[in-house]
């Protein structure tokens, strides 16, 4: 059967073409755009807080794909040979792409609880969410992520089904799991903490009428402060929107390559595989423009960076 023609899992000249001009515009768009998030987060001391180096891990993690996961889907499409790919690439391709949608999610479940934290225990986040854990937490993330995944190369082609079974629950169940109740008790206490700010600035605006030196200072944390943390959650709550939504084609056709036996169908698949995985990649291009759109010291410090005037 796999000599048979329609059992080739070669793709045609046309999407060959389609998708290495995608990976192209792709991964040009996530390496100037997540340079740019990097160089401001590194050039801006004001960005040097927990929330912010979690994105800074985010950047870099979409860097990497720009730098070497488009990259790769370009030469898999247009210049390797699918019987090769089939033979010899197969545990590299799964290497990079399960470790680099790992380190992301895993990164997203880590800011979705960072943000939980921050509007669920306001009064607790500055002891508990420190640069130092963040990053001890950011550095076992892609550790994590790597030394699991170099397992594939242990392995041989038919097992590696096995390893994407452990990784898919890795990847997508247990931190999708964590991110749904986070931002599900985020938006449950949305309403209340919006009743408290408006009591808060009431209160504010009485106290300013006997001490109007004062009212800047005393406006900003019963106002300021809580806007800005639900704002940065509904951000982190865009991208993770992004990434899943743009996921989940490469999920679908992943579970279809693992239940099928078929020589002929698994080929089918694989080349389905190119386009998903090749839309999913699209996130890391996209993340950084999402930044730079939602909040408000990327986007000036983007400007600064720039020297836009």
């Amino acid at each position: 059967m796999g000599d048979q023609p329609h059992c080739s899992g070669d793709i045609s000249t046309a999407s060959a073409i389609i998708l290495g001009i995608f990976n192209a515009v792709s991964g040009l768009a996530a390496i100037s755009g997540n340079l740019m998030v990097l160089v401001t987060f590194f050039k801006n001391r004001s960005l040097h807080q927990p929330c912010y180096y979690l994105i800074a891990s985010l950047s870099a993690i979409d860097l990497f794909v720009g730098l070497t996961v488009n990259p790769l889907y370009i030469l898999l499409t247009n210049v390797v040979p699918w019987q090769y790919r089939e033979k010899h690439l197969l545990q590299l391709e799964s290497f990079f792409a399960m470790s680099s949608s790992m380190i992301i999610m895993h990164t997203l479940c880590t800011m979705s609880l960072e943000r939980y934290t921050a509007v669920i225990f306001p009064l607790r986040y500055y002891s508990f969410v420190t640069v130092k854990r963040t990053v001890i937490v950011a550095i076992i993330t892609w550790v994590f992520g790597f030394t699991l995944n170099a397992f594939s190369f242990a392995l041989d082609s038919q097992d590696l089904p096995k390893l994407w079974i452990i990784c898919g629950v890795l990847t997508g169940l247990v931190p999708m799991a964590i991110i749904f109740y986070s931002y599900g008790k985020i938006f449950i206490a949305a309403r209340d903490q919006s009743r408290r700010i408006a009591i808060a600035e009431n209160s504010v605006s009485v106290i300013s009428r006997d001490a109007e030196s004062t009212e800047n200072g005393a406006e900003i944390t019963p106002r300021i402060e809580p806007k800005k943390a639900k704002k940065n959650a509904w951000t982190v709550g865009i991208v993770v929107l992004v990434a899943v939504s743009l996921s989940m084609p490469v999920s679908v056709v992943s579970v279809l390559q693992i239940v099928t036996s078929d020589l002929c169908r698994r080929r089918h698949y694989n080349r389905a595989w190119m386009w998903a995985a090749t839309l999913s990649l699209t996130s890391s291009a996209m993340d950084p423009w999402i930044y730079a759109m939602r909040i408000r010291e990327f986007r000036a410090t983007f400007k600064r960076t720039l020297c836009i005037t």
